[in-house]
């Protein structure tokens, strides 16, 4: 509308739900239940989330991130599983509405389509991120980077790493070879180190460092 030209966009946007299927389906993990994150679902809504319990039979709530939310959430996990239930709980009111935010997820279908995405530990999964529409795609930076030599590739961890593992679930930080000996806060070796809130990160702060 504005006649814009010199506006690119790169999206690296990806949708939680697949992967949480991806993992539930992989059989890998055995879960007793899902926190769902409270920033995610105050757009997507606490709805959601009903294929948790209805095809995996296990009981989900929705949490902010302040240590009260979590406790919040896991207790009622916990509540749940010690009744035999498997429902949707909303803890996380506040911001998290059931239909989540209809102006913000209509945005998002009329900019975006769903996409492959490929995400670390989990490879590429069908319709998990968000491609521009094609309407759109005179913003998508994608080509131009392409052009010059430049696209996205598959997250490879350095040698060594388990960061895949951990961030699905089927590894503890700690049992990482590398980690608390050559991959710490200070001197990271991958991903799940680097970032502040990443698993890793969080284990060694709060989790013990062997």
């Amino acid at each position: 509308q504005e006649g814009l030209a010199n506006l690119r966009l790169l999206s690296l946007h990806k949708l939680t739900p697949p992967a949480t299927h991806a993992i539930l389906r992989s059989g890998e993990v055995a879960l007793d239940g899902i926190l769902a994150p409270g920033h995610v679902s105050t757009i997507i809504g606490a709805q959601a989330w009903q294929f948790v319990p209805r095809e995996y039979g296990l009981p989900c709530t929705v949490t902010g991130f302040e240590p009260l939310d979590i406790l919040a959430g896991i207790a009622d996990l916990v509540e749940q599983h010690e009744a035999g239930r498997a429902e949707v709980h909303n803890a996380y009111g506040r911001s998290v509405q059931p239909q989540g935010n209809p102006a913000a997820l209509e945005l998002m279908e009329r900019v975006f389509a769903p996409a492959p995405a490929s995400w670390r530990g989990l490879g590429t999964l069908p319709d998990s991120g968000l491609a521009l529409r094609e309407e759109y795609r005179a913003f998508d930076a994608a080509p131009l980077l392409a052009a010059q030599g430049i696209e996205a590739a598959e997250a490879r961890e350095p040698a060594g790493c388990r960061c895949g593992d951990v961030l699905r679930g089927a590894l503890e930080p700690n049992r990482c070879p590398l980690f608390g000996r050559v991959c710490t806060p200070e001197r990271p070796v991958g991903p799940c180190m680097v970032s502040s809130e990443g698993s890793c990160a969080a284990h060694y702060r709060y989790g013990g460092k062997a």
